[in-house]
């Protein structure tokens, strides 16, 4: 058996972590909601709007009822 250099470990173990297994929320990428406020796909164009999901209707209602200003740059512009 030849000696065991570090590069030939860090091979090894590069090789072994390339052919293991796929990480699961990789691998369910579009079955599931995985998070986030807005719906955007890579069929859309830069400028199209995306589709606002559920929890994001309800926090746009929730903030126009409230009535919300939180303050952008010198506090004239509100978000």
């Amino acid at each position: 058996m030849g000696k065991r250099s570090p590069i030939a470990i860090f091979l090894a173990a590069s090789a072994l972590l390339a052919t293991s297994t796929i990480n699961p929320s990789v691998s369910n990428a579009g079955k599931e909601p995985m998070g986030g406020l807005k719906e955007w796909t890579s069929d859309q164009e830069v400028d199209e709007k995306s589709t606002l999901d559920k929890e994001a209707k309800k926090l746009r209602k929730k903030a126009k009822e409230e009535d919300i200003c939180i303050p952008i740059g010198e506090g004239e512009n509100c978000w």
